[in-house]
């Protein structure tokens, strides 16, 4: 009997052995098959988590002779408020906050249904920045956007815009992706991250708007807390925008790397010699862009 039952133990680890192993088998093939299937399929992965892919296309018509809007009180107050590389004075602005209300109420009475295509993106640009920094100074002091409640944040359905109210998800998703092939916008909202694009300290003018994102690109290419790149090395490290918003960039460029050349002549000349670097993301820093915090 005792010699049955050393047996029958010895059975019995070796069935929980083999038990195990299969547990164990059986869960290493299901994460390959799910890695192979998130390589295979990375952006339809990405989507369910990120912003959703849209076509670019163009709306709306220039209108150069036709009815404007007047941006200069905003454009007065990024002077005040904003120094040259995007840091923002949110103390101060906090006791300037009448005149960002009396901006954000001339937006609710804006024609925007009557604005050609240059007046209605330099409008939703400024608004959305104006509405971030709305929402900033309504929960001041923060440390970052992301501590402000979710409810109140980007899904809020709060700011006007002629006839509208929209969330800021709404005017950046539906109002300008969708209605402009301007990938470039991406480095002109800002959402009040040091990770983000630099707040501009000027307002986007319709008749300069070309330029005024050009240079926000240039600026953002020729700073490391975007863009770094050593031309002897293999690797490229972009700002999260252009994995986030990469079907955007592919849509004007072909290819993220190909957006990114135009304003990199080391890394258009490795791409036109055929030595495509590969690409890593930095870290989105979701600290608040106040000039407290230029470190």
């Amino acid at each position: 009997m005792q010699c049955r039952g050393h047996e029958n133990s010895r059975q019995r680890r070796a069935v929980s052995l083999i038990r195990g192993l299969s547990v164990v088998t059986i869960v290493t093939a299901a994460i390959f098959t799910v890695s192979a299937c998130a390589y295979q399929w990375s952006d339809s992965v990405k989507n369910l988590f990120g912003p959703r892919p849209v076509t670019l296309h163009e709306a709306y018509q220039p209108q150069p002779a036709g009815p404007t809007f007047n941006h200069s009180l905003f454009d007065e107050m990024l002077k005040r408020h904003v120094d040259n590389d995007g840091w923002v004075d949110y103390e101060g602005w906090r006791n300037d906050a009448s005149s960002l209300d009396a901006y954000i109420t001339s937006l609710a009475g804006a024609p925007f249904d009557t604005l050609g295509r240059n007046q209605k993106l330099a409008l939703l640009i400024n608004a959305y920045n104006a509405f971030t920094v709305r929402l900033i100074l309504d929960n001041y002091p923060v440390k970052s956007i992301k501590d402000i409640p979710s409810a109140k944040r980007w899904n809020a359905k709060r700011w006007p815009i002629g006839a509208m109210t929209l969330s800021l998800n709404q005017i950046e998703h539906e109002q300008i992706r969708p209605k402009f092939s301007e990938p470039r916008v991406h480095f002109a909202l800002v959402c009040a991250a040091i990770g983000c694009p630099k707040l501009r300290n000027e307002a986007y003018q319709a008749e300069r708007i070309d330029e005024q994102l050009t240079d926000q690109m240039r600026y953002a290419h020729s700073h490391d807390r975007w863009f770094q790149y050593d031309p002897g090395a293999k690797t490229i490290h972009l700002t999260s925008l252009y994995d986030w918003y990469g079907g955007d960039f592919k849509q004007v460029a072909g290819s993220v790397l190909n957006l990114a050349a135009r304003y990199s002549s080391d890394l258009k000349a490795a791409i036109d010699a055929g030595k495509t670097p590969r690409i890593r993301w930095l870290k989105y820093d979701w600290t608040l862009n106040d000039g407290k915090n230029n470190r």
